[in-house]
C-alpha cells in the first residue's frame, strides 16, 4: 500500500466503533436538514452536540452556507476558522479509521474514505471562502486547496468507476470519473500533506446519541403553478439517465449508509467543481486553472449533480440548490439555449421540465424552506410571470437566516424593477442596503435611478413630486460611487462597482458643463439600461416590454435634444431597444436598429474617456441572438442562420480587449457558443 498506509500502522490511535461513527453521520445530515428547512436554531443545537468530524464539519458547512448566501467578509472569515479545524480533525479521524479494526469497513471504499471526503470537502468550501476574501494571496492558497480537494475526489472516483466495472461489466470507458489517467487514490489522495496541527481538539463523546429519524418527505404546499408542467413526468426527478451511472446505486452494492453518504458526497462536490471551472470567464482565474491543470466540464458536471440528488440526503438537498443556481440563475440568464426536440434532455443546457420536477420534489421535502420558495420565484419570473414572483418574494422575507433574507430581497428588488414598479423597487434596494454590505454602490445606485424614472414620470404633471423625486434621486446616485471598491474579489472591484463610477462620473462632467442638476443630464434611462444588464427583457410580458420600449422614449428626457447626435447614448438606446423588440418578436425592427445605429460604425468609436464601451459588443451579441431566433422561422436557411450565429458570436468571444462588464457578457457568449456547437453536432452540421 501507500506510504502513507505504511506510516499508520506505527500510531497508536483510539479505536473507532462504526456504528458510533454512523449515527454521527446521521444526526449531522439530520441538522443540516433541518438548517434548510429554515429551522436554525434546531440545527445549531444538534451541531454543537459533539466534536466528530461530521459534527466539525457540520459546523463549518453551516457557516459556510451562510457566508455564501450573503457573501459578507466577516461571516467568510468566521467560516474559513472553523473550515480549518474541520480539515485537522477529519485527517487524523480519516488516519484512525485505516488504523481501527471497528471502524467502518466498506466493500467498494478503502478505510477511512468517509472521513477523505470530509477533508476534501473542508478544503473544497475553506477554497472558496479564501478567493471571495478579496486578497490575491489568499486566493492563491485556496486554489492550491482546490486542487488538492480535486485530486482527492478524483481518485475516490476513480475508485468507484472500478468498483462499478467489476460489478456491472462494462466495457472500458463506459463509466469513468476523469478524461485523463491519474494515479491510484494511495498515491494521490491519501498521500496529501497534512494540515497544522495548530488546535487542540476535543475527544469525541462516547455517550449514546439521539438521532431523529430521516426527513420521508412530507408534502407540503404544493408549489403555485408547478403541477401543471410535471403531470407527464416522474415526480422521482433524480432518475436521469446518464451515460456515467446508468444503474440503480442499489443494484451495484451501494445500499449503507456511509456508502451513500460517499456516493452522493462525491459526486456532489466534483461536478460542482467541474461546472464551476466550466463556466469561470476571469482571465486571472482562467489562468491560474490553467497553470494548476484545471478543466471544467458542464456535461459531466451536471450530471454528477443530477445522479447526487437522487438521494434523500443532505448531499441531494445541495445537489438541487446547486443544480436550480446553475439553470435559473446562470444558464437561464442567457438568450441562446437548446430549442430542438432534444433540448430537456441536454443537462449542460436548461432542462425547464427536470427542473420542475426538482423543485416540486424538493419543496413537498422542505416545506418551510425559503431556498426552495425564491426558486419558485425564479421559474414564474423566466416563465414571464412576474407577478407571481413578486407575491412569492414578498411573502418569503421572513426567513429566520439573515442570508436568505438579503438574497430573496435582492430578488425581489430586481424583480419589482423589471415591472417598472419604481416606488416599490427603489424602497426595496434601500431595504437591500440596510441588510447587506455586500455591494452598497449597486444598491444606492439602483435606488437612485428608479427616483430618476418616478421623476421623469411627474416632471410635467406633478412639480412639486418632481421635485422630491429629484432630490432623492441625486442623494442616492451620488451616494454610490465613494462606496464602491469595500468589497473585491482577486484585488478587483466588483464589475457593476467599475460600471457605476464610470456612468456617475461622465454624469457629472455634464453636470459642470451644462450647469443644471445631475438628474437633467441624464440620457438613456439608467434603469432600462439595468433591467438589460440583469436580464430582465427575456422575464417581461408583452405589456412590461412595450412599457420599456416607452421609457425608452426621448421625449421623457430632459434635454432628449442633446443626446440624438451623441453616438456614445444613440448606442445605448440602440442595443436595448433591440433587445426590447427582439423579445417582442420584431426581429427586423431590431436589426435594423443595430445596423443602422452601431455595426455602421467601426468599434473604435465607441471607446474613449468614461464612454460606455460595452454597447458594440452587446450589438455584435443581438446580432447573433437574431440570428438563433430565425433559424427556425419558415423558409430560413436553417444551415445559414445557425452558421451566422456562430459567426456573430466568435466575433463578441475574440472582441480583444476588456470593455465593461464583459464577465457578463462572457458567460452568455460561452453558454450561447456551448449551445451551438451542441446544435451543429446533434444536425450533423
Amino acid at each position: 500500500m501507500s506510504r502513507w498506509f505504511q506510516s499508520t500502522t506505527t500510531v497508536k490511535a483510539p479505536s473507532m466503533v462504526a456504528e458510533e461513527e454512523d449515527a454521527h453521520l446521521q444526526q449531522v445530515e439530520h441538522a443540516l436538514l433541518q438548517l434548510l428547512n429554515d429551522d436554525i436554531a434546531e440545527a445549531d443545537r444538534i451541531l454543537k452536540q459533539h466534536n466528530s468530524s461530521y459534527h466539525h464539519l457540520g459546523r463549518g458547512i453551516s457557516n459556510f452556507i451562510a457566508s455564501m448566501l450573503g457573501v459578507e467578509k466577516e461571516l467568510l472569515k468566521d467560516a474559513a476558522n472553523t473550515l480549518h479545524l474541520a480539515e485537522n480533525k477529519t485527517w487524523e479521524d480519516m488516519k484512525k479509521a485505516q488504523a481501527s479494526p471497528t471502524a467502518y469497513k466498506s466493500s467498494i471504499y478503502p478505510p477511512g474514505t468517509e472521513y477523505l471526503l470530509c477533508y476534501a470537502i473542508s478544503q473544497l468550501t475553506s477554497a472558496i471562502c479564501a478567493v471571495l476574501s478579496g486578497s490575491v494571496t489568499e486566493a492563491i492558497k485556496g486554489f492550491y486547496k482546490l486542487r488538492k480537494a480535486y485530486l482527492t475526489l478524483d481518485g475516490i472516483m476513480e475508485i468507484e468507476s472500478n468498483y462499478l466495472k467489476k460489478r456491472t461489466g462494462s466495457r472500458e470507458g463506459t463509466i469513468t470519473s476523469s478524461s485523463v489517467p491519474i494515479a491510484p487514490i494511495s498515491q494521490q489522495a491519501f498521500a496529501n500533506t497534512p494540515p497544522s496541527n495548530g488546535q487542540e481538539h476535543q475527544s469525541d463523546e462516547k455517550t449514546s446519541l439521539e438521532i431523529p429519524q430521516s426527513p420521508n418527505g412530507n408534502a407540503g404546499t404544493q408549489p403555485l403553478g408547478l403541477d401543471r408542467d410535471v403531470e407527464n413526468l416522474s415526480l422521482r426527478p433524480t432518475r436521469v439517465e446518464s451515460k456515467l451511472l446508468d444503474i440503480d446505486p442499489a443494484s451495484v452494492g451501494i445500499t449503507s449508509h456511509t456508502d451513500i453518504f460517499i456516493h452522493s458526497g462525491t459526486r456532489l462536490t466534483y461536478g460542482i467543481l467541474l461546472v464551476v471551472f466550466a463556466m469561470v470567464e476571469n482571465p486571472v482565474f482562467n489562468r491560474i486553472l490553467y497553470i494548476v491543470g484545471f478543466k471544467g466540464d458542464r456535461e459531466r458536471g451536471t450530471r454528477y449533480l443530477w445522479q447526487a440528488a437522487r438521494f434523500n440526503n443532505f448531499n441531494s438537498a445541495i445537489a438541487g440548490i446547486t443544480l436550480l443556481a446553475y439553470y435559473n440563475g446562470l444558464v437561464g440568464f442567457c438568450d441562446i439555449l437548446p430549442t430542438d426536440n432534444w433540448a430537456d434532455d441536454d443537462l449542460a443546457g436548461w432542462p425547464r421540465a427536470r427542473c420542475k420536477v426538482l423543485l416540486t420534489d424538493m419543496r413537498k421535502r422542505y416545506p418551510d424552506s425559503r431556498l426552495w420558495k425564491m426558486e419558485e420565484a425564479r421559474m414564474h419570473a423566466y416563465d414571464r410571470n412576474l407577478a407571481a414572483a413578486v407575491k412569492i418574494l414578498s411573502d418569503n422575507s421572513d426567513s429566520n437566516m439573515k442570508q436568505i433574507a438579503v438574497i430573496n430581497m435582492f430578488e425581489l428588488s430586481l424583480t419589482t424593477m423589471f415591472m417598472h414598479e419604481y416606488a416599490l423597487c427603489a424602497r426595496s434596494w434601500i431595504q437591500c442596503a440596510e441588510l447587506s454590505t455586500w455591494s452598497p454602490t449597486l444598491y444606492a445606485y439602483l435606488a437612485g435611478i428608479a427616483y430618476v424614472e418616478l421623476y421623469r414620470d411627474a416632471r410635467e404633471s406633478d412639480p412639486t413630486a418632481a421635485a422630491e423625486y429629484k432630490k432623492k434621486a441625486m442623494e442616492y446616485i451620488r451616494k454610490g460611487p465613494p462606496l464602491a471598491g469595500r468589497q473585491k474579489v482577486m484585488s478587483r472591484e466588483l464589475p457593476f462597482d467599475t460600471y457605476i463610477v464610470r456612468k456617475v462620473a461622465k454624469w457629472e462632467e455634464r453636470v459642470k458643463l451644462w450647469k443644471v442638476d445631475l438628474v437633467d443630464v441624464i440620457g438613456v434611462s439608467p434603469l432600462a439600461e439595468m433591467i438589460l444588464h440583469w436580464g430582465g427583457l427575456k422575464k417581461q410580458d408583452t405589456i412590461l416590454l412595450e412599457k420599456t420600449l416607452s421609457v425608452l422614449k426621448w421625449e421623457r428626457v430632459t434635454h432628449g435634444d442633446k443626446f440624438q447626435n451623441d453616438l456614445d447614448e444613440t448606442a445605448i438606446h440602440a442595443v436595448i431597444n433591440a433587445a426590447a423588440l427582439r423579445n417582442l418578436e420584431r426581429r427586423d425592427e431590431a436589426k435594423d436598429i443595430l445596423t443602422g445605429k452601431i455595426l455602421n460604425h467601426d468599434k473604435t468609436e465607441f471607446k474613449g474617456h468614461l464612454k460606455d464601451d460595452w454597447t458594440c459588443p452587446s450589438a455584435h451579441y443581438e446580432m447573433a441572438c437574431l440570428a438563433w431566433k430565425e433559424k427556425d422561422l419558415e423558409g430560413a436557411d436553417h444551415t445559414a442562420k445557425v452558421n451566422e450565429c456562430y459567426e456573430w458570436l466568435e466575433k463578441t468571444q475574440k472582441w480583444g480587449e476588456e470593455y465593461v462588464l464583459n464577465s457578463r457578457m462572457s458567460v452568455k457568449v460561452s453558454t450561447a457558443l456551448n449551445t451551438v456547437r451542441r446544435h451543429k453536432k446533434i444536425m450533423g452540421m
